[in-house]
């Protein structure tokens, strides 16, 4: 799909091809977003800019979507997300897109009537009250959080409040309550005793808790049923919360009082999950799921209508986002959609979805950042509200994204994400390792970094090594305990296949992450000296010993349950795991490395704190490393929030790549 036209975008082919667009244009934050129908269809809400450079709220009737009208904005702060509370009114929160991560504040909660009028602060931004514009009331405190609008006509949206822990062994819980939008008073959802440590809620589709999920505060949770009309709450089953990525999770209850979960498929070979509906009288899930995808986890939710209640279809991820249509009416709104829009992923939002005369279309691609469109029913008409990132267009995009599946060495099938720049390869090539690293890193779509890269003429090759999650139980659990290990092969395996497709140039391969990537980073630099020519680390762990002695790190609370039960199980244990933890430490096998290194760390990150990368830097240039790049970025934590420094430290990898493979 392209913005502009033809003449235009052949034009833009030309201009790519002569000189690459700056690295600001990549890393610009988009300024459009969230374009939300209220509940009648008659109102669409979006985030846009103001004079000041900050995100508003802009309302726009639904007959003249081109002439919206900025409603809310603040001098020091950027809207971040809106919903309608119901025809008129609208609640938001914000966030700072000017402050370092290090800076920033909690989100908050706001509510403001569509033409702008009585506005009002609901809740602070942690502990951050003043009085602002005309809400001189002080806001409720942080530990609530917004949790999603009702959409029953009232004025009332729908809040978490979290209960801290009573010092007697009972964990942090939380209590779902109401909160009205204009006077502020909170009133229980649900006035009955619920189980001790509830994590989580399921509502049936007439705003009710139906399902609790619960922890103990240490490695065992549970999930417990309420019928409707019944105070009383029967346990379900017990689930392991350090291996809770492949448990029974509950995910919705329908109109009828069915409940839907997430759970192992028997059928699988890879033991990826589905989704089931579950009897819970029997306490069994029934044999044939609704809905699997194979290779793949269900991640994913079902999707209401509003007003009837009727469950229309389910949201999934493969290798990209899509939905599975059961109801005719949406499957043909996506049909006719996806006519106009052929060349992109195209989302469809709405609320009283099967009478309304309007849905909401988010289109994107590997190559498109979102744009999004409003479509007429009755008359297939697609209108443009706006680009995110106007500035970028298609035509000039130069990577184009695959998906593969490739063997390691031990024969485990393993997905790898490959963005491939204009030409003809072997290309120099980044090897971007993901974060987490008990995570799905990479989903296909439209990536800033990646199209920066290719831009730049290098092919990007993401792997997803063991121990990532949604590609089932397989691939998770055998990345336990195998940090620098297997999971390093994996790593290893990918750059090596990408050199025999013709796709890397194996004399100008780099390899690049964050976080866990970081760590993978330099432990690649050890591992692999001949294959790797160049390592980027930012805001990497550079020693897993770190991880459990830096006792201001965010997971280092005494009491918190990942670092007493998750990590010595799946990272390792300090003490039984002692020499093992050695051998696969970059920091102290840093006199293995002679690449050339760049490290950027944040002075406020406590995720992976600051000495990580200042031992790691004193240990290489104690060993004699001289091509050793430094950045520590003031303000920031883990990762860039500023503009100035994403744009900083992209144009720093520009040059040190240019040196080091080009």
């Amino acid at each position: 799909m392209k913005i502009t036209p033809p003449l235009a975008s052949k034009l833009a082919v030309l201009l790519v091809a002569a000189k690459p667009l700056p690295t600001s244009a990549f890393f610009k934050k988009p300024v459009l977003g969230s374009p939300t129908l209220s509940p009648s269809g008659k109102k669409i809400a979006m985030l846009v800019p103001t004079d000041s450079g900050r995100m508003g709220l802009a309302v726009a009737d639904i007959a003249t979507p081109d002439k919206f009208k900025g409603i809310a904005q603040f001098p020091d702060a950027d809207l971040r997300s809106v919903s309608w509370v119901n025809d008129e009114r609208l609640v938001f929160d914000v966030t700072d897109r000017q402050a370092a991560a290090g800076e920033q504040l909690g989100s908050g909660l706001y509510a403001v009537n569509a033409d702008g009028s009585d506005f009002v602060w609901l809740i602070e931004r942690t502990g951050n009250y003043r009085a602002n514009g005309a809400s001189m009331r002080r806001p409720l405190p942080s530990r609530y959080q917004y949790r999603g609008p009702i959409h029953d006509g009232g004025e009332e949206v729908m809040v978490e409040r979290w209960i801290p822990p009573n010092g007697q062994g009972l964990p942090e819980s939380s209590m779902l309550m109401r909160l009205n939008t204009r006077t502020m008073a909170t009133r229980s959802l649900f006035t009955d005793a619920v189980p001790n440590g509830v994590q989580g809620w399921v509502l049936d589709r007439n705003r009710q808790p139906r399902v609790a999920l619960t922890t103990d505060g240490k490695k065992h949770g549970a999930v417990y049923w309420r019928e409707p009309g019944v105070s009383g709450w029967t346990e379900l089953y017990h689930f392991d919360t350090v291996d809770a990525e492949h448990a029974i999770v509950p995910i919705a209850v329908d109109r009828d009082g069915q409940l839907y979960v997430r759970a192992p498929n028997s059928d699988s070979k890879d033991g990826t999950t589905a989704l089931y509906r579950y009897d819970v009288k029997t306490r069994k899930i029934e044999d044939k799921p609704l809905l699997s995808l194979p290779g793949f986890d269900f991640s994913g939710g079902m999707i209401f209508d509003t007003d009837t209640k009727a469950l229309l279809g389910v949201s999934y991820m493969q290798e990209a986002e899509g939905v599975s249509w059961f109801d005719p009416t949406m499957r043909a709104t996506q049909e006719a959609v996806d006519k106009l829009l052929p060349s992109t992923n195209n989302e469809i939002s709405c609320s009283r979805c099967l009478d309304a005369r309007h849905v909401v279309v988010t289109a994107s691609s590997d190559i498109q950042a979102p744009v999004y469109f409003l479509f007429e029913r009755a008359t297939g008409k697609l209108s443009l509200l706006g680009a995110s990132r106007p500035w970028l267009d298609s035509a000039a995009m130069a990577g184009t994204q695959d998906f593969q599946r490739i063997k390691t060495r031990d024969g485990m099938s393993m997905p790898v994400y490959v963005t491939k720049p204009r030409g003809k390869g072997p290309f120099p090539t980044v090897v971007l390792v993901h974060g987490g690293p008990y995570v799905r890193g990479v989903e296909w779509g439209f990536n800033p970094t990646n199209q920066f890269l290719a831009s730049r003429g290098y092919v990007v090759v993401e792997p997803e090594f063991r121990g990532s999650t949604g590609y089932g139980s397989k691939l998770f659990k055998a990345g336990w305990k195998q940090w620098g290990l297997a999971m390093q092969d994996d790593i290893t395996d990918a750059t090596k296949w990408a050199i025999d497709q013709g796709l890397a140039d194996p004399d100008r391969v780099a390899i690049v992450g964050a976080s866990y990537g970081g760590y993978a980073t330099m432990m690649g630099l050890v591992k692999e000296p001949k294959l790797y020519k160049a390592g980027i680390n930012f805001v990497g762990v550079t020693d897993i010993e770190l991880m459990y002695t830096i006792g201001w790190s965010d997971f280092m609370d005494g009491d918190n349950p990942w670092m007493r039960y998750g990590m010595p199980v799946m990272i390792g244990d300090p003490d039984k795991d002692a020499a093992q933890l050695t051998a696969t430490s970059p920091l102290k096998q840093a006199a293995r490395i002679k690449q050339p290194v760049l490290m950027a760390y944040g002075e406020e990150d406590y995720r992976v704190p600051l000495p990580h990368g200042t031992k790691m830097r004193d240990a290489l240039i104690a060993a004699g490393n001289k091509n050793v790049e430094w950045i520590q970025y003031e303000g920031e934590g883990h990762g860039w929030n500023l503009e100035k420094n994403n744009v900083d430290f992209w144009n720093r990898v520009e040059r040190f790549l240019d040196k080091n493979l080009k």
